[in-house]
């Protein structure tokens, strides 16, 4: 449990606007000094269960951290209230960061569904849209990816650097923007 809270908490604490802007005037090559001491963390304590701990219970403590950092960085993407181009950059970045240090301590991880959801935010909100549709004609019964609250919110964060704007002209395209797209994902996400 320990390692679960302190994982949320600073995947909370990277995400908030506050301590991590996502709104860059520049590429950032560097991942989120919050991002590399979580890594630094999750390092150390794995060392100490491999010291103290048998092997069942260090395979149960190790499985499943990737899947609850995949699914935090989707489900909460909102608190970053305002992103563009380059703030996605940087939360690529930090989700590969995560990913390479998380493959030394559990096998087979991989961050992939995060990865995504951040690539359809670089694509746009038509690719986001083009891609609930195709999910929804694909119909396998599959699980969808993603969920309809998560694409809206990642519509919303496409439309979250216009809609900062102090100039009204822009806010005002914004919004109007985003209520198409919105409306599109909604009819194609629950058709059925």
């Amino acid at each position: 449990m320990e390692i679960r809270c302190h994982i949320i908490h600073s995947l909370a604490i990277a995400l908030s606007p506050e301590s991590a802007p996502y709104l860059l005037e520049q590429v950032v090559n560097d991942p989120d000094p919050r991002i590399l001491s979580l890594n630094a963390d999750l390092v150390s304590y794995d060392e100490t269960i491999t010291n103290f701990l048998r092997e069942k219970e260090i395979s149960f403590i190790r499985t499943g951290l990737g899947l609850l950092i995949d699914t935090f960085l989707v489900s909460n993407a909102g608190m970053v209230k305002a992103m563009n181009a380059h703030g996605c950059g940087r939360m690529q970045l930090n989700i590969l960061v995560l990913q390479q240090n998380l493959k030394n301590i559990e096998t087979n991880v991989n961050l992939d569904r995060a990865g995504k959801f951040f690539d359809l935010f670089t694509a746009g909100p038509d690719a986001i849209v083009k891609h609930a549709k195709e999910e929804k004609e694909s119909g396998n019964g599959a699980k969808e990816l993603f969920s309809f609250e998560e694409l809206k919110m990642l519509v919303e964060l496409c439309y979250s650097e216009q809609l900062a704007s102090p100039e009204r002209g822009i806010s005002t395209v914004a919004k109007r923007g985003m209520g198409e797209h919105s409306l599109q994902l909604s009819e194609y996400m629950w058709e059925s």
